[in-house]
């Protein structure tokens, strides 16, 4: 897929000098999180984002030619076990999630970062030590709702569920009662 890459971060990429970093924005029951692969605080795009420094962890992300859900997972490490219950009911499946790349050099990024992920809140993983927990959330890309079976039904009322003032699906019912005669 290409890539709209900022001019100044392109450039930087040649530099004998780059600091990586990741910059996550995942959507909570209550409230949209924003954290970072670094040490602070960095403001970026408008949005303050938290350093989780090392106790955070982003998996591989696949990208190929084919089209296919390709999801990713974050690890974030030595989470007091107080907090366990509500980090778990704050979860959110199905909640908005993006990971942008970018450098970070002397205390600022360089150039804009780049999306490298956009997807979806899936199940997370839980494991517990004797003093910390570390929580692993699996993100799908939206690709993934392709392959889940529609809760759809071809009735009115669940038209009618969506789109209040559609009748197109009030014969529909109707016609499965209906003998008809077909040729003479």
């Amino acid at each position: 897929m290409p890539r709209n890459l900022d001019p100044t971060f392109s450039a930087s990429l040649s530099a004998p000098l780059f600091g990586p970093v990741f910059l996550v924005m995942l959507t909570f029951k209550s409230q949209t999180t924003y954290v970072w692969s670094g040490a602070g605080t960095l403001i970026w795009n408008g949005n303050t984002y938290l350093g989780v420094g090392s106790l955070g962890k982003v998996d591989s992300i696949k990208e190929g030619i084919e089209v296919h859900a390709d999801g990713t997972s974050l690890t974030l490490s030595g989470i007091d076990k107080v907090y366990l219950g509500e980090a778990l009911t704050d979860i959110q499946i199905g909640a908005p999630a993006t990971i942008h790349f970018g450098n970070y050099l002397n205390g600022a990024l360089i150039g804009a970062p780049f999306l490298i992920f956009r997807g979806c809140v899936d199940k997370p993983t839980i494991h517990t030590g004797t003093d910390t927990v570390s929580i692993s959330l699996a993100l799908e890309n939206r690709m993934v709702d392709l392959q889940r079976a529609s809760n759809r039904r071809y009735t009115a009322t669940d038209q009618r569920a969506h789109y209040s003032d559609d009748t197109a699906f009030n014969w529909v019912e109707k016609m499965n009662d209906i003998s008809l005669r077909w040729g003479s």
